[in-house]
C-alpha cells in the first residue's frame, strides 16, 4: 500500500481509522476505567495487541502484510507504556499481549485449516 502514491485518500482513510479505534479509542478506555480500577483488588489493564506490531517477528519473517494496522497496534503499545509508566506508583499495571493467530475469517489458507482435519 506504501508504494502506490495514486491511492492516497485511502491511505489517509484507512490509517486515520486504525489509528482513531486502535489507540485513540484505547486512550478513552483507560480513561473510562481508571477511576475503577484504581479502587478495586487487582489493579491490572490488559490491552489485546498483535504480532503485527513486533518488530523483531516482522523483520525476521519478513511479513510485508498489514502495514497501518501494524504502526496502529505499535502505537497502541506505546500508549500502554506510557500508562504503565505513569500509574505504575499507584499499583496499577498495564500491558499488552498478543493472544497469536486468532481466526477471524481471513486464513482460508492458513496452515490451521489443515490441521483441524
Amino acid at each position: 500500500m506504501f508504494n502506490r502514491g495514486d491511492r492516497v485518500e485511502e491511505l489517509e482513510d484507512v490509517s486515520s481509522k486504525l489509528f482513531k479505534t486502535n489507540v485513540v479509542g484505547n486512550i478513552h478506555l483507560f480513561n473510562l476505567f481508571l477511576p475503577l480500577v484504581m479502587k478495586g483488588k487487582v489493579k491490572k489493564v490488559i490491552t489485546i495487541s498483535s504480532g503485527h506490531a513486533d518488530l523483531d517477528l516482522i523483520n525476521n519473517f519478513e511479513i510485508e502484510t498489514s502495514a497501518l494496522y501494524s504502526a496502529s497496534k505499535a502505537a497502541m503499545n506505546v500508549i500502554v507504556a506510557k500508562f504503565n509508566a505513569q500509574y505504575k506508583k499507584d499499583g496499577i499495571l498495564f500491558v499488552s499481549i498478543s493472544p497469536g493467530a486468532v481466526e477471524v475469517g481471513h486464513f482460508v489458507n492458513g496452515t490451521y485449516h489443515c490441521l483441524k482435519d
